[in-house]
């Protein structure tokens, strides 16, 4: 019996190999909603196998996305892989998206959902290593669109204090402003 249950979850496995290699939204979509997937991979000593959980896979999903759509023409796809990305996840989880729709349009940085993503990632204390450098990354690229610049200076004044210390430090950097509520 052990056997068969074993073999069952590595034929699972099998079956789901291909997950990361979508080639449209749907294919993303079915990724980033994947419950379990065990990995088999390869070793000098045979093969190990692993049983991942969504924490372990959407990363992954979001990761092939990010290479799906690098380069394509298409605001709208990317910004569909954004909304997906937010309905299925946290919404920072986008934020490698948000920077291929800036990449693809910096007329997208001013989409409303891209820029709730934006701000969710620097909604984080300012050592925070994994999601605010990316929104900061971001934000420097969309500063280039004039309308997003005049969106995001008021983000300083934002009634969230990550937000607006982080975006207030972007500002300063950029020179858009000479300091920050409440700094000396």
């Amino acid at each position: 019996m052990r056997a068969l249950v074993v073999a069952i979850l590595v034929s699972g496995g099998v079956a789901h190999a291909d997950v990361f290699a979508f080639k449209d939204l749907a294919g993303y979509e079915k990724c980033m909603t994947l419950d379990h997937l065990v990995e088999t991979i390869g070793t000098d000593s045979g093969a190990q196998t692993r049983f991942l959980g969504p924490e372990e896979i959407q990363p992954r999903c979001i990761e092939s996305a990010v290479k799906l759509l690098t380069g394509t023409k298409s605001a709208d796809l990317v910004l569909d892989f954004i909304k997906t990305t937010r309905r299925l996840a946290r919404p920072e989880a986008a934020l490698d998206l948000v920077r291929v729709l800036a990449d693809t349009s910096l007329a997208g940085c001013n989409d409303i959902v891209a820029y709730e993503v934006l701000l969710a990632g620097l909604d984080r204390p300012k050592d925070d290593r994994f999601f605010v450098p990316r929104a900061r990354g971001i934000a420097k690229r969309c500063l280039a669109d004039k309308d997003f610049r005049k969106d995001f200076v008021e983000e300083k004044d934002n009634s969230e204090a990550w937000i607006a210390a982080n975006a207030c430090q972007i500002l300063v950097e950029e020179k858009l402003v000479k300091s920050c509520p409440g700094s000396k």
